[in-house]
Formats: C-alpha cells, structure tokens, sequence
C-alpha cells in the first residue's frame, strides 16, 4: 500500500504492506467549501449578534489578523472582511504576532493585503502595523486573577468594538487556537506571554480543554481561562466580533461569525468532530506536522508530537517527517527550547522545575515524550549534528525505516498521522 505524507510543500510516498497498515489519521473533513468567499458572505451577513456594519458605524475599531505562522486563508477573510468596516470612524489594523518575528517578509504580504483592501473598500482614517512584543510603546492593564500582568501593545488599547479573524485547530496546551490568541499572546508584551505560557507546565493546560467548550465538563484548562480574563481586561465594555474558521491548506472547510462565544462553540463542536480521535496506541508510528508553515522548524513542527503523542505506545518509535526549512526556532525560541533541550533529558525536566522562561515548555514536553519512547527518527533538512544532539536521530530515507519496522517485527502495525498540527488524539 502506497502512503501519501505531507513534507514542506510537496508530499512524500511512502509504501507499507498491507498486513502493516494500521490506518492513515488525517482531519475527516479536507474537502474546502466549493466558494469561500460566498460562504464567508454568509455567515457575516447572517452573523450570531449584530451584524459589522451595524457594530463599527461611527467606532473606534480594532482589527486583529493572525501572523504568517498561522495557515488561515488570509486572502479571503481579509477581503470579506474589510468592506463592511467602511462606516467606521477609524480603523487599527494589527498583525498579532505574539512573540514571533515581526518583520518577516510574509507577515509584510499581509500588509500589502490589508492596504490593499483598506484602499479598495474606501476606508478613511486607518493603519496597519505588525505586533513587537519587544516596543516600548505599551499599556500597563494590571494583573488577572492568577497574577499574569497584561501589558499591550498601545495601538490595541481602548476601541470600541474589536474584530478578531482567527482560524481554529486543537492546541496542544491553550486547548484550541482560537480567536482568544489574537488578544494573549497576539498583542501582548513578552513578559506577559511568559507568565501565561508558564501554565503549559501544568498537565491541565491541554488540548480539547477550553473555557468556551460547550460542554461543561471540559472546560478547565488554566492557561485558556488566564487567556479569557486577560482577553476581557483587554476589551473591558467594548464589543467583540468573531470571524471563525477551520481550514485546511489554506482553504476553508467551516466558517462562523459574530459574538464570541456561540461562534467559538461551534467551531470546537466542529473540531471535535471533525479533527479528534481516539486510537489504540502503536508501537510504530509516522507523523507529519502537516507541510509548511506547520513544519517550517524544529518549534512548530514540535507542536504535532505533542497534538499525536497519545498515539504512540510506551517504548514505541516515531518517524517525524518534518522539513524545517527555517531551522531549530525562531530568534529567542533557541535558547530556551533547543539548546535547553540539548542537555540530559533527566537534567532539562529538573531544569524547568524553578523559574520558567518562555519557550521552555517546549523543552519540557519533549524530553517527557523522549523518555517515554525507544526512539524518534526524523527526515528533515535540519543537518545530522542538528538533529541528534536533540536526541533525535536524522534519516536520509523514511521509506529505509519503513522497511526496518517490518523486517524486525513482520506483524508491526504502522499508524500514520498527517496535519500532526490540526489533528488531537486521545487514547482508547
């Protein structure tokens, strides 16, 4: 059986014999909607609540976009979008980078996306930035119930209505990416990010676990809910509207719009549907983050282990298929997750057991999976040295590990897990 695996921007074959085959796992539904653009009409014109144009008239608004790392169909929701804030009064577009690179030439296309569209519906008085999590130009908010300070940036301060575009996945400690992230990390100074993220310790902080799930018994995540009150310190009195997808590749399979809480019910309704699984763990098993961006370095990648680790058994293997073309992480992810985790796996868990600094989490998580497991193979660009003082191991063939697997153990049962980034597992 022929086996087709996502890898950078191209898919990889990989043949497994049928007696192996233990099944392929991917989000159920990849199908996009036939016209995006007439169903991103739809749900606005229809929305939960007020409808943009009616919300923005004659407002201060604040537009939050995601930032290139993000695979939403940037296009469509902007374009959608944009037209219906032509009666506001003023409009502060943001490009929420949280704590990510900022001048990165496809967070500049954004940009020109937003200016473009800003030009072409007529908007009088507006702006467009990008997020740095390191300016000197922010607002001190105070501190939420579990002590995070919510310092932002100044240009999201004090709107009146908000408009958060956001494309939905499970999240591997917030629960699901959400239109929650836009606001903490998306417009937050650094210290703020890393009070919140310092919760991703704490095994509560996990995927389908969200203060707006809609059901009750799944709701208690604390890094999601410190996100929630410092999302609502953030907007205090002012209105929030949604604009929610799921996508894949970049196109949209489900969209919704309106007020918060329905809109992102609904989509985590949806995800749980249509991404989470439950399997018996294998022994063997292949996973791909998905492509770029979700594979373009070693600290995204990371996420789909994380997302699919309940797939592998104790003592298993993993073959990451992952292309990293931008390497380890990004500017000061280095640090505290990749040359953290360099060190003796027992010493990187001890390690972060005292002060945290961001990104270390990271660090945490995979030495945890890394002590559970015989192994990880991994099939990247990232160079040999690169790799294996991660304690990885590089392959040059993952077909070769393929074959391995089987001529060890003939009844191995190999699981395959694709969009490693977009997927959650639970085990049976």
């Amino acid at each position: 059986m022929d086996i087709l695996v996502t890898y950078g921007t191209r898919k990889i074959e990989l043949h497994v014999p049928d007696p192996n085959f233990a099944g392929k796992i991917e989000p159920r539904q990849l199908n996009p909607i036939p016209d995006e653009m007439q169903e991103l009409e739809r749900v606005l014109d229809s929305p939960h609540g007020q409808t943009l144009p009616e919300l923005v008239l004659n407002k201060s608004v604040c537009v939050l976009v995601e930032d290139h790392t993000r695979d939403a169909p940037h296009q469509a929701m902007i374009s959608s979008v944009v037209p219906r804030l032509a009666g506001a009064a003023k409009v502060q577009f943001i490009i929420t980078t949280g704590t990510h690179v900022v001048n990165h030439p496809s967070n500049q296309a954004i940009v020109e996306m937003l200016r473009r569209a800003a030009k072409d519906s007529k908007l009088a008085k507006h702006d467009v930035m990008i997020h740095d999590c390191r300016s000197r130009d922010m607002v001190d908010l105070g501190k939420t119930s579990r002590g995070t300070p919510v310092i932002i940036d100044s240009a999201a301060a004090g709107h009146d209505v908000y408009v958060s575009l956001s494309d939905m996945k499970a999240h591997y400690f917030a629960g699901y990416s959400n239109f929650v992230k836009n606001f903490l990390p998306g417009v937050c100074a650094f210290e703020t990010v890393e009070a919140n993220h310092s919760m991703a310790l704490d095994p509560r902080s996990t995927f389908g676990m969200h203060p707006f799930h809609p059901d009750p018994e799944r709701r208690s995540n604390p890094l999601a809910d410190d996100m929630r009150e410092a999302m609502e310190m953030i907007t205090k009195d002012s209105k929030v509207f949604v604009l929610a997808v799921v996508s894949s590749n970049r196109r949209v399979t489900w969209a919704g719009a309106g007020e918060v809480r329905p809109v992102t019910a609904a989509a985590i309704e949806y995800l749980d549907k249509t991404a989470s699984f439950k399997v018996t763990p294998s022994t063997r098993v292949v996973i791909s983050p998905g492509g770029w961006p979700q594979d373009k370095s070693l600290y995204h990648a990371q996420r789909a282990i994380e997302l699919t680790k309940n797939a592998v058994a104790d003592n298993g293997e993993i073959l990451f298929l992952a292309e990293c073309r931008d390497g380890v992480a990004p500017g000061e992810a280095i640090e505290n997750f990749y040359n953290k985790l360099k060190a003796p796996l027992d010493e990187v868990i001890s390690s972060i057991s005292g002060t945290y600094h961001l990104y270390e989490h990271k660090a945490y998580k995979f030495a945890e999976l890394l002590k559970r497991v015989a192994r990880i193979r991994m099939y990247t660009n990232l160079d040999r040295d690169t790799v294996e003082a991660a304690h990885l191991e590089k392959v040059d063939d993952p077909q070769s590990v393929i074959d391995e697997w089987v001529s060890v153990d003939p009844t191995a049962q190999i699981l395959f897990l694709d969009q490693g980034n977009k997927i959650a597992i639970y085990s049976d």
